[in-house]
């Protein structure tokens, strides 16, 4: 039924029940999966605004990818390790318009949310609820861990 599946990730010990579910989802059903990480550039949001040189910024977007790359091969080995086939994408984007863009390809998105609610909710903006508003296809969408 769901033959790929897509994990979108930022590393964080938050997401790691989604990716559980996902990859124990992926694994029962013999599916391939994505784990993506969006890679959204903080400077992008104010760059009149900041301080840091042009050079500066740079080596910081580089340690960044660098660190990204590293979750992503940690996840993709912990997928192998449970016998699920699974690619690691890495996209500079935000991370709305890059999941929504990716589930283009594939059959079950697996995200975790925090389940805010009220004004916390609408202060903090929330990328899972974005996509499930704005998804094709289909969300399953899980408590992320309190860890």
């Amino acid at each position: 039924m769901f033959k790929r599946i897509l994990i979108p990730t930022d590393g964080t010990e938050f997401g790691r029940n989604a990716l559980e579910q996902g990859l124990e989802v992926a694994r029962l059903m013999g599916s391939e999966v994505t784990i993506l990480y969006a890679l959204e550039n903080p400077y992008e949001l104010l760059p009149a605004y900041s301080a840091e040189p042009p050079e500066q910024i740079e080596q910081a977007l580089e340690q960044y990818r660098r660190e990204s790359e590293k979750t992503l091969a940690q996840i993709k080995e912990i997928a192998t390790a449970q016998g699920v086939r699974a690619r690691a994408v890495l996209v500079e984007d935000s991370p709305v318009p890059a999941i929504l863009e990716a589930a283009k390809e594939h059959d079950l998105v697996v995200m975790a949310t925090h389940g805010r609610k009220g004004i916390e909710r609408v202060l903090m903006g929330s990328v899972t609820d974005k996509v499930l508003h704005n998804c094709s296809t289909p969300v399953l969408v899980l408590r992320g861990s309190s860890v």
